[in-house]
Parts: structure tokens; sequence; C-alpha cells
């Protein structure tokens, strides 16, 4: 008997055995267009399954022409294919079966809907959250499944983790300023007492859909910037100008603070942990070790010089709010590096305090951030 015909034969028997079997099924539980949308899957499972069967014996005979098999082995692979193929029908049929009574059962309905854009049967199995290993779908020798992760069924139907997420975060720092030319050793302001607090809320978007490796933060702070002058001196406004000047009286306490609003945006690079879902979709975690790159603009609101002495008679608490000539608009470099919700930060003002002082006059924070998911 050809080998054709023989392989032919081989899998309509097989088939005909199957459609007893679904002949056989229980579809007393469904609804009548319940019941059609099953058997018009079981078809598809069949229709499907006969096209990979015919790719099979394909390139069987290709090997067979090109003297890579004999006869007898070239119709030995063809009866394994047809057996395989009609295996692969009866299991995949009985596993949509299995899930359609289960839906049945739990729910009182069977929802079709979720396997219409779906190309090829395989895709229908891996939806169910079935593992469609057991099946010899190996067409040309070459694997057909996709890599994904042995998640659990409740996490199966998850999308793609959201590209953008939120989180409150606040800052503690040491801050200071340095005059045009100098350093941190000779600035005027005490090192241990000026500090800085911010708080704010930070987006952060993934930027490749398929890697989270890359990402841009972008949010809105309130920050508080503290200076605290060295050997007695206050800031004293001389027309256009503010300079730091000794005041007449001992001082127990000299400082000046600036309320500004800031818009920091970095790009940060950090490693996490991702996971490939059942249905293919990815699920990043946030980044664990992580660097920050970028900068921030933002706007002077309010400045306030505090001082506290005694004048020989009264102890003296004083706070002055004025404009005290700083500049009205901030922006500069900022970059941190940190494990989780927690990092080390370091931010420089490229613009000076001061709008038309001789010197400019930088400030510069070094501290610690939090992020609150």
């Amino acid at each position: 008997m050809p080998i054709k015909i023989t392989i032919i034969l081989a899998l309509f028997a097989s088939l005909w055995s199957q459609q007893l079997l679904a002949q056989n099924r229980d579809f007393s539980i469904f609804t009548e267009n319940e019941t059609l949308e099953l058997k018009q899957l079981f078809n598809r499972i069949e229709t499907e399954e006969k096209s990979f069967l015919s790719m099979k014996v394909s390139k069987i005979n290709s090997q067979l022409k090109k003297g890579d098999l004999s006869s007898p082995e070239a119709e030995e692979l063809k009866m394994e294919a047809a057996k395989e193929s009609a295996i692969n029908i009866e299991e995949a049929q009985e596993l949509l079966i299995d899930w359609a009574s289960f839906q049945k059962r739990k729910y009182g309905e069977v929802d079709f809907d979720q396997f219409e854009d779906y190309d090829s049967y395989l895709s229908i199995i891996d939806e169910l959250g079935l593992n469609p290993s057991s099946f010899t779908f190996n067409l040309f020798e070459l694997s057909s499944k996709k890599e994904v992760s042995q998640d659990t069924l409740k996490n199966r139907d998850l999308p793609y983790s959201s590209r953008t997420s939120g989180s409150v975060f606040s800052s503690l720092s040491f801050n200071n300023a340095v005059l045009e030319g100098g350093s941190i050793d000779d600035t005027p302001f005490k090192f241990g007492g000026s500090r800085s607090f911010e708080i704010g809320y930070e987006w952060s978007t993934r930027i490749f859909k398929e890697s989270n490796f890359l990402r841009i933060n972008y949010g809105v702070s309130v920050q508080f910037n503290g200076l605290k002058p060295k050997n007695n001196n206050i800031f004293v406004e001389n027309g256009h100008q503010t300079n730091l000047e000794p005041f007449e009286f001992d001082l127990d306490k000299s400082k000046f603070r600036m309320d500004n609003l800031i818009v920091p945006v970095h790009l940060q690079f950090g490693s996490s942990k991702t996971t490939v879902l059942n249905n293919g979709n990815k699920r990043f975690s946030d980044h664990d070790f992580k660097v920050g790159l970028g900068g921030f603009a933002g706007i002077n609101l309010l400045n306030t010089q505090k001082l506290k002495y005694n004048n020989s008679r009264t102890d003296v608490k004083l706070r002055e709010r004025d404009d005290f000539n700083t500049n009205d608009l901030l922006y500069g470099l900022s970059a941190y590096i940190g494990w989780e919700n927690v990092a080390v930060f370091a931010q420089y003002n490229l613009n000076s305090i001061f709008s038309d002082n001789l010197t400019d006059l930088n400030n510069f924070q070094i501290g610690v951030r939090t992020h609150w998911d």
C-alpha cells in the first residue's frame, strides 16, 4: 500500500475513533450555543493538527528525496507522526471539555470570547493555564513553544506591568553653599547645622516595553533649604545685593531658610526581576540597585531669616521674611545611587542664590532620599 495512503488511513482511523469519543462525551450540562462553540473548537483542533501533520510529512518526504532517509524509515516516521497527531487531538479536546465543565459548574456559563483573537489552538491551551509541553508539536525538529515561567493560575491573565507608577518621597540632607572660585573647605556656612528637608511625589515610567533597565523619573516637591552663617554673621540687603555682615550682638542663632517648589527629572538605570506569565505578558519588579542622573528646575517661594540673641536687656527672637534679592528661578544637576527604596543623593544649583551679587553663591546638598509606594 502506498505510503501516503497508509498515513491517511491511519490518521483518519484515529480521527474516527476521536469522533466516537466526542459523540460519547456528555454535553448535557451545556446550552445549545455552548455545545456548538465546543464542537467548533474541537473541529479547529483537528483541522490545525492535520495541518501540522501535513507539514511533518512534507519534511519527511523532503528528507527521503535527498537520500537522508530510506523508504522504510520514512514510512515509520510518518506512522509515528500520525499517531502523535491523533493523541494530540484527543488530549487537547479532553482538556477543553474539562475546562468548559469547570466553568459551567463554577460560573454557570462558559466564556468562549477570550479565544477569538488566538491564531492557534496551542495558544488556547496556553491561555487555559495548561502546560503544552506534553504535546508533540515538534515541527521541523524546532520547538514552537513559548518560554514561560510556571506561574500560578491566578496570575495567568495579568497584563504587562504598568509603564508608570508613583510614590511619595522625602529627603533629609546636609545643605550648604560655596562661593564662586571657592571650595567646601572655606564655605561661610556651618556644615553640620545647615540642613535641607524635601517632600514630594514622583512618577516613574518604564521607557521600553520589553525591558525595565531604563526608566524616567519625574515629580514635584517642596524643598526647605537652611543655611547657618559662621562667625556671628547675618544676611543684609544692600540695594540690589545681599551680603553676609557681622551682627552687633552675640547671636545664639542665625539661620537663613529658602522655601522652593522643585520639579526633579532623572534617568534611572537599575536591575530588577522579570517574570513571564503563562499568557506571555511580563511583570517587572521595582529596581533593586539603581543609579539616577538628571537635574531639576523650580521657583523660589519664600525666604526667611531667623535671629536669636540678647541685646543686654532682653532675649530677642527676630524673624524676617523678604525677597533678599534671591533668584526666583532655580535649576541644577542631581544624581543618586541606591538600593530599593533608599538612595544617597547629591544636588548642585547652577543658579546663584542671589541675583545681583558680585560673587556667585551656589547651593548644594548631600543626603538620603526615601520612597514610600
